[in-house]
């Protein structure tokens, strides 16, 4: 009994230790479950609060990328004022790239074969006398599979060389296409540099293309354009392709609203877009005639027009439009005249007259002072003319009375009430009309020229007199060619308005519906004007026509005399006969006052100091042209050129700082000579001229 209390006693004691340690147990996994709880609790409430922060920072990458957005549209101009936009031709040409030659199939020489592979090891000791006689046979043996591994070794190593000597002859024959294929496209791009320099209207157009295309504006602004050069009126004309409205952001800013989980966004206000908007446009036509005048080292562009456009969706019709939302033209001495870096778009395009759309979002057109497909085709040589053409009325062959009704009826067409007086001599029409609109109208005295060449401004002032003689509100020039900087420069906020040709073809299509052209007959000139001299009652000597620095013409040939009107005493005229790489063949073809005649006799500096003459016929075959100079204190030079037939021409050159001006060129063009109006120079004097065509000047 005894034995079993004790029994019962353990096993009492055994129940209630392992009931202590379940409950010790179920203690422990309590408190675990409790710590793996507040675990999961702590790692969710961090999952939330690192996904809070992610999306908040979300919302202000947005609002980043917004402001960096406003600020490359409010920099499109700032932006572009710092870069040269003068863009170098040679890098047009791309170099040779033969590549290094791969021995390929020829692979590495292989060594020769050495005897010692073939042979048996030498004897010793007593295998001398043992092994004599087959050893002597393991020499034969080497000796001929030796003597056999040379002749196999010597075909594969003439096979190898067959290899590489058809592998080198087509290396050299790829090399020499592409060393061809680079030379023909050096010398495109040669040609294209001498075109540029001839004032070839497609090679202007194609030289400014390029500088439009290297330019950098902010990420989704189109970059598409067109272009015309006109020769006559150093013009160039430009319709380029505005951005829509879309690219100004319609959010203000965004934020992260953690209640619901989502980023909201606040509106950009109609104004603020539509004020960005017009900002954007009136900055991308500012900056488009900077980079293009700013490239124009050789100032070929005296007048730029520029159209832009953009390419969108009527909400009316839900068609496609493409209406101008801005339209301007301005000279480069009025551009140069600007601090870009400090002007108000806005304020600026009103300054310089352009024509802006009153309200750009809603793209309410305004008309552009030139419209691009009017540019007459006269003006682009060997371009693709229109088939009709030749069914077009010729301006310049009609009669005066033909032309005076023309111009008549295109007037009245427009709402005028035209009185056509007297016929001019100057192939013109004068007439005063009457704009019966109360308050805006009242009599407009109008007057046309049937000219080829620059229009003066003479003409211009001549009309103002005429308009206050008159007592009128409005005075119309209207031209079949163009006008010069001083011209506009007359014209500027006086009530005259100056129609050139391509906007006389654009009123008779639009009012008359009459597909007219602008072409001069062979042998035309201008017509004189109707003065006639005081003294004799005659009528004058006739005007010089004007070139404009960059317009060329060609000569009929025969001698050409250069007479200079110099602003002092102190300049010297002089010439320099150049070759075809624009450097002087010897120091001989450099004429001035000690040298005053080249060696053939073909350009003599008179005695006066005040002409040089020119006889074409006589100059060597490899002199390509001749830069007329004058050397002397800054000042304007006028020159005139009369060529062997009396047609005379005016060129006038100004320096503000040169003191060796380059006044005119003449040069050959497809077996023809050809007259230049330059107008620059050196600074440095005669040491810039001689650097750059090779004078020796000690």
């Amino acid at each position: 009994m005894a034995t079993v209390a004790r029994m019962q006693r353990e096993a009492a004691r055994a129940e209630a230790a392992r009931q202590r340690a379940q409950a010790a147990g179920q203690r422990e996994a309590a408190r675990a479950q409790a710590a793996y709880e507040r675990s999961v609790a702590a790692d969710e409430r961090e999952r939330k609060r690192l996904y809070g922060e992610a999306r908040a920072a979300e919302a202000v990458a947005m609002n980043e990328a917004i402001a960096q957005r406003i600020a490359e549209l409010d920099s499109i101009l700032i932006s572009g004022l710092g870069r040269n936009t003068r863009f170098s031709v040679d890098k047009l040409k791309q170099p040779a790239e033969v590549g290094p030659f791969d021995l390929g199939a020829a692979g590495p020489v292989e060594p020769a074969p050495r005897p010692e592979q073939f042979m048996p090891p030498p004897l010793t000791g007593l295998s001398k006398l043992l092994n004599a006689a087959r050893h002597e046979e393991e020499v034969r043996q080497g000796q001929m599979a030796y003597q056999q591994a040379c002749a196999e070794h010597a075909r594969r190593e003439q096979g190898r060389q067959a290899r590489l000597a058809e592998l080198q002859r087509r290396h050299s024959e790829r090399a020499a296409v592409v060393m061809e294929q680079a030379r023909q496209q050096h010398a495109e791009v040669d040609a294209f540099k001498r075109e540029l320099a001839e004032g070839r209207p497609q090679a202007i157009v194609a030289y400014f293309d390029l500088v439009l295309t290297a330019a950098e504006y902010p990420e989704g602004l189109p970059e598409q354009w067109r272009l015309a050069y006109v020769p006559e009126s150093a013009q160039l004309v430009v319709e380029y392709e505005l951005p829509p409205i879309d690219v100004v952001p319609t959010a203000k800013n965004y934020r992260y609203v953690k209640t619901s989980d989502s980023i909201t966004e606040t509106a950009r206000p109609a104004t603020q877009i539509k004020a960005q908007y017009t900002s954007v446009v009136g900055q991308v036509a500012l900056r488009v005639v900077r980079d293009i005048l700013t490239a124009d080292a050789d100032r070929q562009v005296a007048t730029i027009v520029f159209n832009g456009m953009v390419s969108t969706i009527d909400a009316a019709t839900g068609r496609p439009v493409r209406p101008c939302l801005l339209t301007l033209r301005t000279t480069r001495e009025t551009f140069s005249e600007l601090d870009l870096a400090r002007v108000e778009p806005a304020a600026c395009l009103k300054h310089l007259g352009a024509g802006v759309s009153r309200n750009s979002a809603e793209l309410v057109p305004v008309r552009p002072v030139l419209e691009f497909t009017m540019v007459d085709p006269r003006f682009i040589e060997e371009s693709d003319v229109l088939g009709e053409l030749d069914q077009r009325p010729n301006l310049l062959e009609m009669s005066p009375t033909e032309f005076e009704g023309l111009i008549s009826n295109l007037f009245a067409r427009m709402g005028l009430e035209t009185r056509q007086t007297r016929a001019s001599r100057d192939g013109g029409v004068d007439c005063v009309a009457y704009d019966p609109r109360p308050i805006m109208g009242g009599k407009v005295v109008i007057q046309a020229k049937r000219y080829r060449n620059t229009v003066g401004v003479s003409a211009v002032r001549d009309l103002y007199g005429t308009l206050q003689n008159e007592g009128a509100s409005k005075g119309i020039l209207v031209t079949t060619s163009g006008y010069g900087q001083a011209s506009y420069d007359f014209a500027k906020n006086k009530p005259i308005e100056l129609l050139d040709g391509a906007n006389l073809l654009f009123l008779l299509k639009e009012h008359a519906g009459i597909e007219a052209r602008i072409t001069a007959p062979e042998g035309w000139h201008d017509p004189r004007p109707d003065s006639t001299s005081p003294s004799t009652g005659t009528d004058p000597a006739p005007q010089p026509d004007e070139l404009r620095n960059g317009q060329n013409v060609r000569v009929t040939g025969g001698l050409l005399r250069f007479d200079f009107a110099l602003p002092s005493p102190e300049h010297d005229p002089c010439a320099l006969l150049l070759g075809s790489d624009r450097q002087v063949r010897a120091d001989t073809d450099f004429v001035f006052y000690n040298q005053p005649a080249s060696p053939d006799g073909a350009v003599v500096l008179d005695a006066s100091g005040k002409s040089i003459q020119i006889d074409p016929s006589r100059l060597a075959t490899d002199v390509s042209s001749v830069l007329v100079v004058t050397s002397g204190p800054p000042g304007s030079v006028r020159l005139t050129v009369t060529e062997r037939d009396g047609t005379v021409r005016a060129l006038l050159s100004d320096a503000d700082t040169e003191t060796v001006l380059i006044c005119a060129e003449l040069y050959r063009r497809q077996g023809a000579w050809r007259l230049r109006s330059v107008g620059q120079g050196y600074a440095d004097g005669l040491a810039g001229l001689a650097r750059d065509h090779g004078v020796a000047i000690s």
